[in-house]
């Protein structure tokens, strides 16, 4: 009998922080592990197994195969899955969104102060990270499941909409740059405050994304790294072509594991920017045709700016690996084929890196504030 097929049918598939359990004390990556497993096993573990559930997160998943493959195939399949929101970043998020297309048992908890925006509609159960929050949280968490296993729960409104016939009526064209613009001009328009609140809660994603994305590169760096000295290794012990195809073929199924991370992280990177790329351009033309205005945002260009410096910088990076990619698909098919994922992924980070950077373009125009030397009239001055 397979293990994991009871898993599946009795299980609670557990989406959220997994972190590095074999990182460096302090780093932040062991940070995540560390929340993540207390959740899982204070909150999580003894709710579910209250109800003759086995909890299990993607790390504990002891299959061969590919990883990706099997976290989808939980997310498809599973009767319950419960995603811990706390710090979520773009896979946690993208995993959340595939599930709720099922329409199965979903049920939301995390951290208070810590949840991402995005979710605030749906019901979550939060908590505070204490002895008695987390006590709170287990029998929160306890109450939902006794709620929903009998009944399967209730369909997000995203779940109800997807499968719903599109109406004709409700299809509304994508409004362009200058279209959004124009509607800014209207009375009844956003003031300046409120766009920038938004435009200030899309960078913070933006360079969360960015993060990931980072984190997501260096691995692949390491890959290739590792493959190097591999082939160096088994060349020195006289290994031939036989010894570079092993090495090759463990190489690409590293690869396309982080090719399918990528895509989600770029596609979410793209996503980003397409939603707040006009009100950002729109906020800058304004404060260079207003300086005024910089009293109340001073350090808003200057975010601006890191962004826009921090992306330029990652454009050599990313070429460099794309040509690093095509050179090394020739060693193999297997390497290829995961070029072929990578690629398209890395391209988008590239473009949509490009338009960061011409942010700065705007940036320039913006008059810098006045010092307070500056604002001393000549004559005015003692010395």
């Amino acid at each position: 009998m397979n293990p994991q097929a009871n898993v599946v049918s009795t299980g609670a598939f557990v989406v959220g922080p997994i972190g590095d359990r074999d990182a460096e004390d302090g780093d932040p990556a062991r940070l995540a592990y560390e929340e993540g497993i207390q959740v899982f096993e204070e909150v999580i573990v003894p709710a579910c197994t209250a109800f003759g559930l086995d909890a299990f997160r993607a790390d504990m998943i002891s299959r061969s195969g590919e990883i990706p493959e099997q976290v989808f195939r939980q997310l498809r399949d599973c009767p319950v899955v419960i995603a811990d929101l706390t710090g979520a970043n773009p896979n946690v998020m993208y995993e959340l969104g595939l599930r709720h297309t099922t329409g199965r048992v979903t049920i939301q908890i995390g951290e208070k102060g810590r949840l991402p925006f995005d979710v605030a509609a749906i019901r979550t159960i939060m908590f505070k990270r204490t002895e008695a929050g987390l006590v709170q949280a287990r029998k929160d968490l306890s109450k939902a499941l006794a709620a929903n296993l009998d009944t399967g729960g209730d369909p997000v409104a995203a779940t109800r909409i997807w499968f719903e016939a599109p109406s004709v009526e409700a299809r509304v064209p994508e409004l362009s740059p200058s279209v959004v613009n124009e509607v800014i001009d209207e009375d009844d328009a956003p003031g300046f405050l409120e766009l920038l609140a938004e435009m200030e809660a899309g960078i913070q994603s933006l360079g969360q994304t960015i993060t990931a994305a980072g984190s997501i590169v260096e691995c692949i760096g390491t890959v290739y790294t590792e493959a190097n000295a591999s082939v160096q290794h088994a060349d020195a012990k006289g290994g031939f072509a036989g010894s570079r195809l092993i090495i090759a073929e463990l190489t690409a199924k590293k690869l396309l594991n982080e090719a399918v991370r990528l895509e989600v992280v770029s596609g979410e990177f793209s996503h980003t920017v397409d939603r707040i790329e006009p009100g950002i351009q729109y906020l800058l033309d304004r404060l260079a045709a207003e300086p005024d205005q910089l009293a109340s945002v001073p350090e808003f260009p200057q975010q601006i700016r890191k962004l826009c410096d921090a992306a330029r910088s990652s454009i050599g990076g990313l070429n460099m690996m794309r040509s690093n990619t095509i050179e090394i698909g020739k060693a193999s098919r297997s390497l290829k084929r995961a070029g072929e994922r990578l690629l398209p992924s890395l391209k988008r980070f590239t473009d949509t890196s490009g338009r960061i950077a011409d942010w700065s373009v705007q940036i320039d125009k913006i008059p810098e504030p006045l010092t307070n030397q500056e604002t001393i009239a000549p004559g005015d001055s003692n010395a």
